[in-house]
């Protein structure tokens, strides 16, 4: 009986439909590594690290975080009215970025140490922040539209036609292949998201300026409680690629950042895809005024079922896995998988379950948790005189700390709403 419940749970079913396909574009992106590590090396790879992770956090300023209020009008129209917003939106902020970068790009190459020779990448993050913004617009339609299917195609092309590029220009000994294959992907990804939104409805036609300002002003919250605070989450999430390229070198960000591709990333686009599902489904029972606590426990518990034993693996036996796949020269990214596995678990768990703070648009307190949780990874920046992985060690002590209480809070504010709809269990 117990089984025959869990597999009509619809949750279930959502999540396993999306995050299928997220597994096989993320089968397709660990297949390509495999690849495309023997034929950039460290360095380049610790380069596109820092690209990406400013391409990261830009793409939060781009957005501005209306992505995530698409969902939740009831009306298309103004739903449809957020999408166009937020698009003009990214489109001004990039090219105010483009400028900037055309006029200080010998400052931001140095207060980076972004390697020279590679410093014309940086007229390209305006456009790949631009074109992943973009998409994240029409992804939040399809979500809203429970087009999980779509979205989990969606992702698949975008690894295929990104993972092609880079091969090419690996192959004929092109550095500039690597965010070259980013751009192409992310055009992939508009391309086929915005197929998929007109298919559920989705259309610029009937839309009036005025109609957009109302849209954007109704869930002016977003931006006013949710930019920085999400920008210094995503900061703090990158900030130690930044800190390992400065203080140590782009050798050993590379190596940092394979240990990220492996760990984080795959993690990131699960509970990216989990995230979308509870999105649709808490945002359904805040309609019906159904409790939400036990949806949140259950999706921890099955969350944590999963991620421990990949963990244990990764702990246990990485440096000759990563040897063995990515070649000898990639030992010591195992090496740092094994010291940050247990942060990306306790992550992995914590992260998709925050969008319960969106659904209850309890926006201030979760600010509060991204400003502290930046406060503490930028103590990192006292921590130059360390060894790799001793700093790597106190990264992961934080990670675990900042998401226990960050479970908590999440905890308390479900149970409130529970409680004062009189769902309390």
């Amino acid at each position: 009986m117990e089984i025959r419940k869990l597999l009509n749970n619809r949750i279930l079913k959502n999540v396993t439909l999306l995050v299928s396909g997220t597994a096989i574009a993320q089968i397709i992106l660990m297949l390509f590594q495999l690849v495309l590590r023997r034929l950039y090396s460290p360095e380049v790879f610790g380069a596109f690290s820092v690209y990406m992770s400013i391409v990261g956090i830009l793409v939060i300023l781009s957005t501005m975080r209306y992505e995530l209020a698409v969902v939740l009008p009831k009306d298309d129209r103004k739903a449809s009215g957020l999408v166009a917003g937020g698009i003009l939106i990214s489109l001004a902020i990039n090219i105010l970025v483009l400028i900037i970068t055309i006029i200080f790009k010998a400052y931001i190459i140095k207060w980076l140490d972004f390697p020279a020779e590679y410093g014309y990448w940086l007229y390209f993050v305006p456009l790949s922040t631009f074109l992943f913004s973009t998409y994240q617009f029409f992804n939040y339609w399809l979500t809203r539209n429970s087009a999980f299917k779509a979205i989990s195609i969606n992702k698949v092309s975008r690894r295929l036609s990104e993972g092609i590029v880079q091969t090419i220009f690996g192959a004929v000994k092109s550095a500039s292949g690597l965010f070259t294959g980013d751009i192409v992907g992310n055009a992939a990804n508009i391309t086929a998201g915005f197929y998929q939104a007109k298919r559920k409805g989705f259309t610029f036609s009937n839309l009036s300026w005025r109609k957009i300002k109302a849209s954007l002003r109704r869930y002016s919250s977003f931006p006013k409680y949710q930019t920085i605070p999400a920008v210094l989450n995503t900061a703090s999430m990158l900030l130690p690629i930044f800190l390992i390229n400065k203080f140590y070198s782009s050798e050993t960000a590379g190596y940092f950042d394979l240990s990220r591709q492996m760990l984080i990333v795959p993690i990131s686009f699960i509970t990216a895809s989990l995230s979308q599902v509870l999105l649709k489904e808490l945002s359904d029972r805040v309609k019906n005024n159904a409790k939400l606590t036990p949806s949140i426990l259950k999706t921890a518990m099955y969350l944590s079922i999963g991620i421990i034993p990949f963990m244990a693996v990764i702990m246990i036996w990485g440096e000759g896995l990563f040897s063995f796949f990515f070649s000898e020269t990639w030992r010591v990214s195992g090496s740092y998988s094994a010291i940050l596995a247990p942060a990306f678990a306790v992550q992995f768990i914590v992260s998709p379950l925050s969008i319960s703070f969106t659904v209850l648009e309890k926006l201030k307190v979760l600010a509060a948790w991204q400003i502290c949780y930046f406060g503490a990874v930028l103590a990192l920046l006292s921590l130059s005189y360390l060894p790799i992985t001793h700093f790597l060690a106190i990264y992961t002590g934080i990670n675990i700390v900042a998401y226990t209480i960050y479970f908590l809070l999440i905890i308390n504010c479900t149970r409130k709403y529970d409680k004062r709809t009189g769902n309390e269990s």
